[in-house]
């Protein structure tokens, strides 16, 4: 039977899926070694999606953080179950971290894009305070009216959370988990089985029978994590409480000259009926034309877009004083209804234009 078995063949199903290294190569692909094809897709990346030192190393530090704050709080729950406390109570060294680092394939995809986003917005986030030139008082004063305490407020709980992200730590210091229900759920589980796995290689009982205390803590932490508690949704309330002031036009600029990104994406969100975690994501790791479009879509000027370009250098070094002329002269060229057409395609689901651009991968 195995002198039957192709000795290139892969993985496939669920396995597959869950080895998120391998997938874009194993999508377009039929008969190669699995070690092969790990080489392919770290030797040719996806092309849209820029990757840096600089973004990995704040990644890391995100998945880390985020992932040694839940483990915190999972042995807390925990020590209401005697039998496991007993058995982590000499294991005060993290679990949850290095268990990731060694099988990094417990990581999924959406999971991993979200955590880059993250890196990528904190990044840009550490350029506030170096306004443009261009900027003057009475543009800085139109993000930062005085005389409303609810828009004052929000302002507050923004830098707040901004601030959050931006604190300095290593990958092992907890950072709260601010993150959307579902990759924290992820997250989340994947710290409960990283630390049951150890229990169960500790344990003299049967290891089974601790699952349901382990279940429970999740759920005790589920039911507790708020989402809202995150910068990207601080900057989604900043602009509802704006309420039309948010459709000046000069708020844009002003957002974008102050650095203040979280709500330059959200102010972009409002006008083009996108989602404001979408929006980042495209400031940090989607393909130029895509920023091009939202840029020609929001009335940009040729000048807006070489502004928008040089701040975000930051997450995108590829972006060198001819690169930006090159797309500088490639806006020149871009139309409304061409960038609107593109803007249209950014607004449906994001499963939907992601099993899209899967088929098109695949079928190139």
């Amino acid at each position: 039977m195995l002198a039957d078995m192709s000795a290139f063949s892969f993985l496939t199903g669920p396995t597959a899926a869950d080895s998120w290294p391998t997938a874009s190569v194993l999508a377009g692909m039929s008969a190669v070694p699995v070690g092969h094809a790990i080489d392919l897709a770290i030797f040719f990346p996806n092309e849209g999606r820029e990757r840096h030192d600089a973004l990995m190393a704040e990644t890391r530090r995100h998945l880390g953080a985020c992932v040694t704050g839940i483990e915190r709080s999972l042995r807390f729950a925990l020590e209401q179950q005697p039998q496991v406390a007993a058995l982590l109570a000499p294991r005060m060294e993290a679990i949850c971290w290095p268990t990731i680092c060694a099988q990094p394939t417990l990581l999924g995809p959406a999971l991993l894009a979200h955590m880059q986003m993250r890196a990528g917005v904190t990044l840009l986030l550490r350029q506030f305070g170096q306004p443009d030139d261009r900027l003057d008082e009475s543009e800085a004063e139109t993000i930062l009216p005085t005389n409303d305490a609810a828009v004052a407020e929000a302002l507050v709980a923004l830098a707040e959370a901004e601030g959050r992200w931006l604190a300095p730590g290593a990958e092992d210091e907890p950072m709260q988990p601010d993150l959307p229900a579902e990759h924290f759920a992820e997250l989340m589980w994947t710290a409960a089985a990283s630390i049951m796995a150890l229990v169960q290689r500790s344990a003299s009982t049967d290891a089974d029978m601790m699952l349901p205390a382990f279940e429970k803590a999740g759920w005790t932490l589920l039911s507790e994590h708020d989402e809202t508690r995150g910068p990207i949704a601080a900057a989604e309330r900043l602009v509802r409480c704006l309420g039309e002031r948010a459709d000046a036009p000069e708020l844009l600029g002003a957002a974008l000259g102050q650095r203040r990104f979280l709500l330059f994406a959200a102010l972009t969100a409002r006008r083009l009926r996108m989602d404001c975690a979408h929006v980042a994501d495209i400031l940090v790791m989607s393909p130029v034309a895509e920023l091009a479009a939202l840029c020609r879509s929001l009335g940009g000027s040729d000048a807006d877009y070489r502004h928008l370009l040089l701040a975000l250098r930051p997450v995108r070094p590829s972006l060198t004083d001819a690169a930006i002329i090159i797309e500088a002269e490639r806006y020149q060229a871009l139309t409304e209804a061409q960038a609107d057409g593109l803007v249209n395609a950014l607004r449906a689901p994001r499963a939907l234009r992601a099993k899209l651009d899967h088929l098109r991968q695949v079928t190139i």
